[in-house]
């Protein structure tokens, strides 16, 4: 994935980050664990994100930060599922997807209806 757009998050402070620069561009959350293989074939349809048209994406790996897990699930009130992408936009999650819907072109297509 494109370096400059991807970010490992794991304390509250980078979550925050991340829902300030959502107030400037749409942003992806990903979720997921670093045990199940269908997580790792999501993490495959992700990579396919690499243009900088393409959204930061925050990744929570859940083993490594269950606590920011949480938080994101009860402040976004969007049940955690593994693996799982949410778009926010300005603050808000206006894309949820999990398990097969985590593609990148579920990604772009929930950050165009963000222009509209």
């Amino acid at each position: 994935m494109n370096a400059r757009r991807y970010h490992r998050i794991k304390t509250e402070a980078e979550w925050r980050k991340a829902l300030d620069v959502s107030h400037r561009e749409p942003v992806a959350i990903y979720k997921h664990s670093s045990l199940c293989e269908l997580c790792l074939m999501a993490s495959d349809k992700l990579s396919a994100l690499q243009s900088d048209t393409d959204p930061p994406i925050y990744e929570v790996v859940v083993q490594e930060a269950r606590p920011l897990s949480n938080l994101i699930e009860k402040e976004l009130k969007i049940r955690h599922e593994s693996p799982q992408v949410i778009v926010l936009h300005k603050g808000d999650a206006v894309f949820n997807a999990s398990h097969w819907d985590v593609t990148a072109s579920a990604v772009r297509d929930a950050v165009a209806r963000t222009a509209l």
